[in-house]
């Protein structure tokens, strides 16, 4: 294994990550983001977008992830997004997520900050220490039991308040000298002390807030769908600052082509129709499209299994037989770059044990 290699193995992470973030919107314009919630996804990620796209000259349609606290919450502990999940947890897993998708940079949940605007400094803190290359903070009270912002229930602190946490932020950042960016959200469209005009003027109100010169990069408003709201908000928001930054959840949460279909008889909005020539949406990411396409998988294959025993298993090698790298289930957890790894550093006598042994050895 030679030393580049090495280098590759176990330093995966960027020094200043937010910087990379920006540069890649820079470049390509927009940055698109699968959400994920473990480091196989990220992994999977980074295997498309780094590895099988680039080699064929071809564009991905994604150039970054987005690590999801509803996804993280609901498929490692079956809780809802309603606050289960703490700082720890989400740094432990953040951790992960962020050295699998590497190269590509982590667009990842902060809540409402795990705390107060004095309690959240230590979000930030753990954020940067892990490689955050963004991350978000939403303006929802959490007295009343914070949650994913498609769930009812939700109630927004005076914007106030927000304001308060925004400045900690910025504070904590520009004391670190992070490049860790923020985005800040606003759950006031479907709030219940909301609406779409309140939420345009806590947009921008947030935007606006500074410390030191340093001030939020990016504006989200959650839970959009309907084409009127998005035109509303892109409207007011180029009109308040035309340069300023503004990114959409394209969740997977809501039913997209029902919703459009139904209501304005056409096909949901592409990526590029968001994006809108710069003048939209330069921020998109589908939050917990890996949940989903999981829960999916797993539910199909054990009702297989439930319905007819182990020919479940057997269609299963069957379909991923000629679907690589898939089909190497061994390979996928990375074995055989730990393989060789021993056998680098054990010598001759590593090399006797594999020569001399039985199963998996890449």
């Amino acid at each position: 294994m030679e030393r580049v290699e090495l280098e590759a193995m176990f330093k995966r992470w960027h020094d200043r990550p937010g910087d990379v973030l920006m540069a890649i919107l820079e470049k390509e314009k927009r940055v698109v983001a699968p959400g994920v919630y473990n480091a196989m996804g990220a992994q999977i990620a980074r295997m498309l977008a780094c590895d099988e796209y680039a080699a064929k000259g071809s564009p991905c349609f994604f150039n970054a992830v987005y690590g999801s606290g509803w996804a993280i919450s609901a498929m490692n502990w079956a809780l809802p997004d309603m606050g289960f999940h703490d700082l720890s947890m989400m740094s432990l897993m953040g951790r992960y997520i962020i050295s699998s998708a590497h190269p590509l940079p982590v667009i990842f949940d902060a809540e409402t900050g795990f705390g107060t605007e004095i309690t959240l400094t230590r979000t930030v803190e753990a954020y940067h220490s892990i490689g955050v290359a963004m991350a978000h903070l939403e303006d929802q009270d959490s007295e009343v039991t914070r949650r994913c912002g498609n769930l009812g229930g939700k109630k927004c602190v005076p914007p106030e308040k927000m304001v308060t946490k925004i400045r900690s932020w910025l504070a904590v950042s520009k004391a670190l000298g992070t490049s860790m960016r923020l985005m800040v959200r606003t759950d006031a469209l479907t709030a219940s002390n909301g609406g779409v005009e309140d939420a345009i003027e806590r947009g921008k109100r947030y935007m606006d807030t500074d410390y030191q010169g340093l001030r939020p990069t990016v504006l989200w408003a959650d839970a959009m769908i309907d084409p009127r709201v998005i035109d509303r908000w892109i409207e007011a928001m180029r009109k308040h600052d035309p340069k300023m930054l503004l990114g959409i959840n394209y969740s997977p949460n809501k039913d997209w082509t029902g919703y459009y279909k139904e209501k304005h008889n056409r096909v949901p909005p592409t990526h590029d129709e968001l994006y809108r020539n710069g003048e939209g949406f330069s921020f998109i990411w589908h939050t917990i499209l890996q949940a989903r396409a999981d829960m999916e998988a797993t539910w199909n294959t054990f009702h297989d299994m439930a319905d007819n025993g182990a020919g479940a298993l057997w269609r299963l090698h069957e379909r991923q037989r000629d679907n690589p790298p898939v089909c190497d289930a061994q390979g996928m957890s990375n074995a055989k770059v730990w393989q060789v790894y021993e056998q680098l550093i054990g010598g001759e006598e590593a090399k006797d044990r594999y020569d001399k042994s039985e199963g998996y050895k890449g």
